[in-house]
């Protein structure tokens, strides 16, 4: 939820094609470094993207939401991988897995080399075009509408495919985890998906890097579900030490190394 000074912001930016933090501070009666943490803050919830010195609203432009994934896949992107190549490894010859969309799933997909006999059903483009003409593995892609910021589809039957569908495993992204509300997402319709997909595997598995783990400043505002003792998490070498003990007594934790340079 937004409090009311960052509406005051996204009103004051409607009314302009930019903002500078200092004319922010001045019109707002607050301090520079108050601006700065509320754009951080509206940043992380896709309501403006910040300039040098100030800020202006996303663009809906398809070409530049896509810029904003590219950016946001950048981040942890050694973490992603190795999280992602630990996923690959544990699929099995011959499974049904449904990979969600994700800047850490598409990471596995990319991994996802010599299987045999495997069905993927994905929920986002870019990881059915990692995996097409994959020897091995026959994609099924979910459908519907088609969403740059995510790269993922927003399908209004989803749920009637998914009833359809028992996976041997599923693999998930999450925005954040923490130990008092689980797992959360930052998008009303990718959640939607989400809640849908943890009902159709046998096994769950919540691909997660490291710094996602127990966020206590609530960027995430959407809650998915609640930790499971079946739950697999599979995270990054980069997890704190007192996280990873009270995860590995809640759930089955599955720690990627990363190589060392």
């Amino acid at each position: 939820m937004l409090s009311e000074r960052q509406n005051e912001i996204l009103n004051i930016l409607k009314e302009r094609e930019f903002v500078i933090v200092q004319d922010l501070a001045e019109e707002l009666f607050v301090s520079e470094i108050t601006i700065r943490r509320d754009l951080k803050d509206l940043e992380e919830k896709n309501k403006i993207v910040r300039i040098r010195g100030g800020a202006k609203l996303v663009d809906d432009d398809p070409l530049y939401l896509n810029q904003r994934y590219d950016i946001h896949s950048q981040i942890n992107l050694e973490e992603k991988k190795a999280i992602g190549q630990l996923a690959a490894s544990m699929v099995l010859h011959g499974e049904t897995i449904i990979i969600d969309s994700g800047s850490t799933t598409v990471q596995m997909a990319r991994a996802l080399y010599g299987k045999r006999g495997i069905t993927a059903v994905v929920t986002a483009v870019n990881i059915a075009e990692e995996l097409e003409n994959r020897e091995g593995i026959t994609t099924i892609l979910s459908g519907g509408t088609y969403r740059a910021r995510t790269a993922c589809l927003s399908n209004p039957f989803f749920d009637t495919m998914f009833q359809m569908i028992y996976a041997n495993k599923v693999f998930l992204g999450v925005t954040e985890f923490n130990f008092e509300s689980g797992f959360s997402v930052n998008d009303f319709l990718e959640y939607g998906n989400k809640k849908e997909i943890l009902k159709s595997g046998k096994e769950i598995y919540f691909l997660a890097d490291s710094s996602k783990l127990n966020k206590k400043d609530g960027k995430a505002s959407i809650r998915l579900c609640e930790l499971r003792k079946e739950y697999h998490i599979i995270t990054d070498s980069g997890i704190q030490p007192e996280v990873k003990d009270r995860l590995e007594d809640m759930c089955r934790l599955h720690i990627a190394k990363l190589e060392e340079n």
